[in-house]
């Protein structure tokens, strides 16, 4: 399956992060669906069209971030959980909650779109 056919789900409280990862996702042939609140992650889920993956950014977000993780998990969809800082903490609650791995800021895009890559042909 080609990037092209993969569209990811990007969670991200501020709206200029969300267009910057699209525009770098975008560019690799992915398409995306953003969300910059939990309404917005809501209707993202609702919808019919398939998400293959996402990226959730907890920054910025309150605990009620795990609930929309566990039902990333329970829909199957693979994550991946961006933190603002290197935590133990919060390394155990993104892997608790579903994800396949905690990625730590500042992000390194070539690094990101490999790991994106390989959670969605697992």
């Amino acid at each position: 399956m080609q990037p092209a056919t993969y569209t990811i789900l990007l969670v991200n409280h501020l709206p200029r992060n969300l267009l910057l990862l699209a525009e770098y996702l975008g560019k690799e042939g992915f398409s995306t669906i953003g969300a910059a609140s939990y309404d917005e992650f809501d209707e993202a889920l609702r919808q019919r069209a398939p998400i293959h993956g996402a990226l959730v950014d907890i920054a910025g977000f309150d605990t009620q971030i795990w609930v929309r993780c566990e039902e990333l998990r329970a829909a199957k969809i693979p994550f991946l959980v961006v933190s603002p800082q290197q935590s133990s903490a919060i390394q155990q609650a993104g892997l608790a909650h579903g994800a396949r791995s905690v990625v730590v800021k500042p992000l390194v895009i070539k690094e990101l779109i490999g790991v994106i890559k390989s959670i969605l042909t697992e």
